[in-house]
């Protein structure tokens, strides 16, 4: 018996043994592997939207992966007519804001950057689909950017690989079904004529959370058209017309598998819209146009008709404009004038601030603040004038000023080009002291003296690149052009609230008298010089 007993505790303390050292091996195995199948793991993504800086093209049924790169920017002329010019810029992947402000195609050209990612408008729909490894679909995970926190992550197996497919059309509202999605093979999106952005990634997950850094990539391009008068150019711009790029298509396909996209229909072309033309417009700029089409280098921008100061142009084509799917360009288009001075003459009027005293019976002494021009005491409130010629001037006046304080208002052939007296001028600062009020700004509601701009007696120009430039068209529309900085680019002045220049009568075969008068505000300065132009043929 007491035999028996002891069996039966050594048995049991075998037993014991055994089920420590199982236990023992099972622990070392699982602490060997990081990633054990079957446990659950969290997916969280960090989505941003780019454009490749090079990529690898797939069309149809050609799976190349030669790696494509293209230069920045498109430079090329056009010739209008024998004395209009346009300069074309086709810039890659920057916003025309970066463009504006650039004065010549080399300017616009550094404005060219490198990729930047952005993100996705709040808002917008996005769908993330997972394959296993064999390529078999495991579930859709809808998203809008911006709520992804009350959505929560994708719940998947640590250890096992996965190919996560995500793509949006950059929509609050719509988000197309994929076709065929059961198998990463056959799966594709189909006829897509919006905005279509994709990604793709294969995984390998681990425990914890994994982060799914996903950068959703064009697949179609986006252009938006900038037309510019350049700085020779008089008037403004009066009407577009039938604007449109060739060839593109109506929608195209995108295949998971390879990536590879198709263009089921035939050739075709996309309208091009600018907002409404609003008087003395000289820049406009379009909405975004995309562009659904294989690379190119051979797409077609035309002009049904285009009016820029009172002259309609027909039939304008921009060729060769190169396009690569996936990236975001900005054509900008700037028309020039080619002109000659028929005349000049400079006007250097620079006077000091003085005072001085005059006595009556009635008052006795009193001091009168102003300048004195010629011998001349002419006080505050005053006005100065100096009279310019420009004999048969077919192009207009132009007249550009290099240093101003800080006022001033100009009458041609008897017509005054603001109000209708000397008195009404054009002022570009405020002075509570003598009533007057700045009444003009530049286009984009910046004003001298405020937005970090200087006074416009702080700041100097050179005839080459003058602070103020006042044109008057053949036509007599007045324009006004002025810079933020010392020599900085021009950009278009307006009045204040919603007044317009007066027009004027242009003689493009006789002699025009433009009369340029300034109210005295103590130190007063106008300097620049006035031309009289005419048209010539452009350069060859």
């Amino acid at each position: 018996m007491e035999f028996t007993l002891l069996n039966k505790m050594a048995r049991l303390k075998s037993m014991f043994f055994i089920a420590i050292l199982l236990l023992s091996f099972q622990s070392c195995k699982k602490s060997d592997s990081d990633s054990v199948s079957g446990e659950l793991t969290t997916v969280k993504v960090k989505l941003s939207v780019g454009s490749p800086e090079e990529e690898r093209i797939a069309y149809g049924s050609n799976k190349s992966t030669t790696k494509v790169k293209e230069s920045n920017v498109q430079l090329s002329n056009v010739q209008i007519s024998d004395n209009m010019s346009m300069e074309v810029m086709v810039i890659r992947d920057v916003e025309p804001s970066a463009i504006r402000g650039t004065s010549g195609s080399n300017n616009a050209a550094k404005a060219a950057t490198q990729t930047v990612t952005n993100t996705l408008t709040p808002g917008v729909k996005y769908r993330i689909m997972v394959y296993d490894n064999g390529g078999a679909h495991k579930g859709n995970y809808d998203y809008i950017f911006g709520s992804e926190p009350t959505t929560g992550g994708i719940q998947l197996n640590a250890g096992e690989t996965y190919t996560f497919v995500v793509y949006s059309v950059n929509s609050t509202s719509d988000l197309p079904d994929a076709s065929n999605q059961g198998s990463l093979s056959t799966a594709s999106l189909s006829n897509i004529s919006s905005d279509l952005m994709f990604f793709k990634k294969t995984l390998t997950l681990n425990h914890g959370d994994n982060n799914l850094n996903a950068i959703l990539v064009h697949k179609f391009s986006q252009i938006t058209t900038t037309i510019e008068m350049d700085d020779s150019m008089t008037g403004s711009i009066e009407a577009i017309s039938n604007t449109r790029f060739s060839p593109t298509k109506a929608s195209g396909s995108l295949k998971f598998s390879d990536e590879s996209l198709s263009f089921p229909n035939a050739n075709g072309q996309t309208n091009v819209t600018f907002p409404a033309i609003t008087p003395g417009l000289r820049t406009i700029t379009s909405n975004p146009t995309f562009l659904i089409s294989k690379s190119v280098t051979d797409a077609i921008f035309t002009f049904g008709s285009i009016t820029l100061d009172a002259e309609t142009k027909t039939g304008i084509e921009v060729k060769n404009v190169k396009i690569t799917p996936g990236h975001k360009y900005s054509l900008v288009l700037r028309f020039r004038a080619c002109t000659q001075n028929v005349t000049s003459d400079a006007l250097n009027w620079r006077y000091a601030e003085a005072t001085w005293k005059t006595w009556d019976f009635w008052n006795g002494w009193t001091t009168h603040i102003g300048i004195i021009k010629d011998g001349q005491k002419i006080k505050n409130n005053e006005i100065i004038t100096n009279s310019f010629s420009a004999p048969q001037a077919n192009y207009g006046f132009q007249f550009d000023i290099t240093e101003l304080d800080n006022a001033l208002n100009m009458r041609v052939n008897n017509q005054y080009i603001f109000g209708t007296s000397f008195s009404d001028q054009i002022q570009f600062q405020t002075n509570t002291k003598l009533g007057t009020q700045r009444n003009i700004v530049f286009e984009d509601g910046t004003e001298y003296a405020t937005n970090g701009i200087n006074e416009v007696f702080n700041l100097k120009g050179t005839l080459e690149k003058p602070l103020i430039r006042i044109m008057i068209s053949r036509t007599g529309e007045v324009t006004m052009l002025g810079s933020k900085t010392n020599e900085g680019p021009l950009v278009p002045l307006r009045l204040k609230g919603g007044k317009q220049f007066n027009k004027v009568n242009w003689s493009a075969t006789g002699p025009n008298t433009v009369v340029v008068s300034q109210k005295v505000d103590g130190r007063t300065i106008v300097i620049g010089k006035g031309y009289g132009r005419k048209r010539i043929n452009c350069p060859n």
